[in-house]
Protein backbone atom coordinates (compact mmCIF):
# COMPACT_ATOMS: atom_id res chain seq x y z
CA UNK A 1 0.00 0.00 0.00
CA UNK A 2 1.50 3.71 -0.67
CA UNK A 3 0.26 6.80 0.84
CA UNK A 4 -1.91 9.19 -1.70
CA UNK A 5 -0.06 11.37 -3.63
CA UNK A 6 0.56 15.36 -2.66
CA UNK A 7 -2.88 16.63 -3.22
CA UNK A 8 -5.06 13.78 -2.30
CA UNK A 9 -6.73 14.50 0.86
CA UNK A 10 -7.53 11.96 3.49
CA UNK A 11 -8.86 11.65 7.52
CA UNK A 12 -5.32 10.34 8.24
CA UNK A 13 -3.83 13.65 6.86
CA UNK A 14 -4.29 15.91 9.89
CA UNK A 15 -1.80 13.18 11.82
CA UNK A 16 0.72 14.03 8.49
CA UNK A 17 0.50 17.05 9.22
CA UNK A 18 1.07 17.11 12.78
CA UNK A 19 3.84 14.90 12.42
CA UNK A 20 5.56 16.69 9.83
CA UNK A 21 5.47 20.00 11.56
CA UNK A 22 6.79 18.09 15.03
CA UNK A 23 9.80 16.77 13.16
CA UNK A 24 10.57 19.87 11.28
CA UNK A 25 11.01 21.77 14.41
CA UNK A 26 13.73 19.74 15.74
CA UNK A 27 15.78 18.45 12.43
CA UNK A 28 18.73 20.27 14.09
CA UNK A 29 18.84 17.64 16.43
CA UNK A 30 19.68 15.23 14.24
CA UNK A 31 22.13 17.45 12.35
CA UNK A 32 19.96 17.81 9.10
CA UNK A 33 19.54 21.45 7.66
CA UNK A 34 17.17 21.33 4.66
CA UNK A 35 16.30 24.56 2.90
CA UNK A 36 13.51 26.56 3.05
CA UNK A 37 11.69 25.07 -0.31
CA UNK A 38 12.69 21.81 0.81
CA UNK A 39 11.14 22.50 4.67
CA UNK A 40 7.99 23.80 2.67
CA UNK A 41 7.67 20.74 0.45
CA UNK A 42 7.91 18.45 3.49
CA UNK A 43 5.35 20.46 5.09
CA UNK A 44 3.29 19.87 2.27
CA UNK A 45 3.93 16.21 2.85
CA UNK A 46 5.22 16.64 -1.92
CA UNK A 47 6.81 13.47 -2.63
CA UNK A 48 6.61 14.38 -6.56
CA UNK A 49 10.72 14.52 -5.85
CA UNK A 50 10.69 17.72 -7.89
CA UNK A 51 12.25 20.15 -4.63
CA UNK A 52 13.05 17.55 -2.03
CA UNK A 53 13.82 13.91 -2.41
CA UNK A 54 10.55 11.86 -0.97
CA UNK A 55 12.77 9.89 1.54
CA UNK A 56 13.02 13.02 3.39
CA UNK A 57 9.18 13.81 3.59
CA UNK A 58 8.22 9.91 4.84
CA UNK A 59 11.39 10.27 7.37
CA UNK A 60 10.49 13.45 8.88
CA UNK A 61 6.49 12.19 8.83
CA UNK A 62 8.12 8.95 11.00
CA UNK A 63 10.43 11.12 13.02
CA UNK A 64 7.51 12.98 14.43
CA UNK A 65 5.56 10.00 14.90
CA UNK A 66 7.96 8.88 17.29
CA UNK A 67 8.04 11.84 19.12
CA UNK A 68 4.78 12.16 19.90
CA UNK A 69 3.53 8.23 20.11
CA UNK A 70 5.51 7.13 23.31
CA UNK A 71 4.82 3.75 24.67
CA UNK A 72 0.96 3.88 24.52
CA UNK A 73 0.62 4.52 21.16
CA UNK A 74 -2.40 3.17 19.39
CA UNK A 75 -2.01 0.16 16.86
CA UNK A 76 -3.40 2.87 14.05
CA UNK A 77 -0.37 5.05 14.79
CA UNK A 78 1.99 2.08 14.57
CA UNK A 79 0.43 0.40 11.74
CA UNK A 80 1.37 3.85 9.83
CA UNK A 81 4.81 3.94 11.25
CA UNK A 82 5.35 0.64 9.93
CA UNK A 83 4.42 1.92 6.23
CA UNK A 84 6.64 4.90 6.89
CA UNK A 85 9.54 3.16 7.92
CA UNK A 86 9.08 0.21 4.85
CA UNK A 87 8.76 3.68 2.42
CA UNK A 88 11.94 5.22 4.27
CA UNK A 89 13.50 2.22 3.10
CA UNK A 90 12.38 1.75 -0.24
CA UNK A 91 13.51 5.60 -1.20
CA UNK A 92 17.30 5.58 0.99
CA UNK A 93 18.17 2.20 -1.09
CA UNK A 94 16.93 4.11 -4.51
CA UNK A 95 19.24 7.31 -3.13
CA UNK A 96 22.43 4.85 -2.79
CA UNK A 97 21.59 3.52 -6.12
CA UNK A 98 22.20 7.12 -7.25
CA UNK A 99 24.82 9.75 -8.28
CA UNK A 100 24.22 12.43 -5.83
CA UNK A 101 26.85 12.16 -3.16
CA UNK A 102 26.04 14.63 -1.11
CA UNK A 103 22.34 13.49 -0.94
CA UNK A 104 23.62 10.22 -0.12
CA UNK A 105 26.03 11.03 2.71
CA UNK A 106 22.51 13.84 4.02
CA UNK A 107 20.29 10.49 3.77
CA UNK A 108 22.73 8.41 5.74
CA UNK A 109 23.38 10.88 8.32
CA UNK A 110 19.64 11.65 8.97
CA UNK A 111 19.25 7.78 8.92
CA UNK A 112 21.69 7.48 11.86
CA UNK A 113 21.05 10.08 13.71
CA UNK A 114 17.42 8.99 13.84
CA UNK A 115 18.79 5.32 15.13
CA UNK A 116 20.48 6.58 17.61
CA UNK A 117 17.93 8.96 18.70
CA UNK A 118 15.32 5.29 19.56
CA UNK A 119 18.67 3.83 21.26
CA UNK A 120 19.94 1.86 18.53
CA UNK A 121 23.85 1.83 18.42
CA UNK A 122 25.06 -0.88 16.13
CA UNK A 123 22.56 0.49 13.41
CA UNK A 124 24.04 4.31 13.57
CA UNK A 125 27.48 3.43 13.58
CA UNK A 126 27.13 0.72 10.51
CA UNK A 127 24.82 4.27 8.63
CA UNK A 128 27.53 6.35 9.77
CA UNK A 129 30.35 4.31 7.80
CA UNK A 130 28.33 3.86 4.89
CA UNK A 131 27.76 7.61 4.89
CA UNK A 132 31.67 8.33 5.25
CA UNK A 133 32.84 5.54 2.31
CA UNK A 134 30.01 7.48 0.08
CA UNK A 135 31.99 11.23 1.09
CA UNK A 136 35.11 9.71 0.34
CA UNK A 137 34.63 8.18 -3.07
CA UNK A 138 33.24 11.38 -3.93
CA UNK A 139 36.20 13.32 -2.70
CA UNK A 140 33.48 15.78 -0.98
CA UNK A 141 35.15 19.22 0.55
CA UNK A 142 34.61 22.07 2.28
CA UNK A 143 36.59 23.82 -0.26
CA UNK A 144 36.99 23.50 -4.01
CA UNK A 145 40.45 21.39 -5.12
CA UNK A 146 40.22 24.14 -7.74
CA UNK A 147 38.58 27.55 -8.23
CA UNK A 148 37.27 29.95 -5.44
CA UNK A 149 34.64 28.74 -3.38
CA UNK A 150 30.93 29.37 -4.49
CA UNK A 151 28.90 31.79 -3.36
CA UNK A 152 26.91 31.48 -0.07
CA UNK A 153 23.48 30.26 -1.15
CA UNK A 154 20.88 28.31 0.95
CA UNK A 155 22.15 25.45 -1.12
CA UNK A 156 25.57 25.75 -0.61
CA UNK A 157 24.75 26.37 3.27
CA UNK A 158 23.21 23.08 3.42
CA UNK A 159 25.81 21.23 1.37
CA UNK A 160 28.55 22.73 4.16
CA UNK A 161 26.06 21.89 7.31
CA UNK A 162 26.14 18.34 5.55
CA UNK A 163 30.10 17.68 5.85
CA UNK A 164 30.69 19.85 9.09
CA UNK A 165 27.55 17.30 11.06
CA UNK A 166 29.66 14.36 10.03
CA UNK A 167 32.76 15.83 11.22
CA UNK A 168 30.34 16.31 14.37
CA UNK A 169 28.69 12.95 14.52
CA UNK A 170 31.71 10.75 13.99
CA UNK A 171 33.03 12.21 16.86
CA UNK A 172 30.40 12.41 19.15
CA UNK A 173 29.70 8.65 18.59
CA UNK A 174 33.86 8.53 19.82
CA UNK A 175 33.16 10.03 22.68
CA UNK A 176 29.36 8.84 24.13
CA UNK A 177 28.75 5.73 22.04
CA UNK A 178 31.13 3.46 21.10
CA UNK A 179 34.94 4.67 21.26
CA UNK A 180 35.66 4.34 17.82
CA UNK A 181 38.22 6.25 16.79
CA UNK A 182 37.02 8.61 14.46
CA UNK A 183 39.20 8.41 11.55
CA UNK A 184 37.08 8.07 8.59
CA UNK A 185 35.88 12.30 8.44
CA UNK A 186 39.82 12.95 9.18
CA UNK A 187 40.90 14.70 5.73
CA UNK A 188 37.73 17.17 5.61
CA UNK A 189 38.01 17.67 10.01
CA UNK A 190 42.05 18.36 8.80
CA UNK A 191 40.75 20.99 6.41
CA UNK A 192 37.75 22.39 8.65
CA UNK A 193 39.74 22.97 11.51
CA UNK A 194 42.85 24.12 9.62
CA UNK A 195 42.36 25.43 6.02
CA UNK A 196 39.13 27.30 6.60
CA UNK A 197 41.43 29.20 9.09
CA UNK A 198 42.61 31.33 6.36
CA UNK A 199 39.50 31.86 3.88
CA UNK A 200 38.07 34.67 5.75
CA UNK A 201 34.31 34.72 6.29
CA UNK A 202 34.30 31.09 4.58
CA UNK A 203 34.86 29.95 8.31
CA UNK A 204 32.08 31.46 9.85
CA UNK A 205 29.84 29.70 7.38
CA UNK A 206 31.25 26.55 8.01
CA UNK A 207 31.67 26.81 11.86
CA UNK A 208 27.54 26.92 12.12
CA UNK A 209 25.78 23.59 13.31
Amino acid sequence: MRFPPFGYQTSQEPTYLFSRLAALTRLRHFGIYLTGPKQDAVMRGDISNTVVHPFFVHNTAGVGMLLGAGAGAPPAILRLLAKHGQLVLEQLAEIIKGSDAYLKVQALLYFATGGLYEGWFKHPRHHLTRACIALGAAKLRFIPATGRPPGLTDDVYERLLILSQIVYFENYMFLAVDGVEPKMAAQIEEEFRHELQVRGGFLFVCGVG
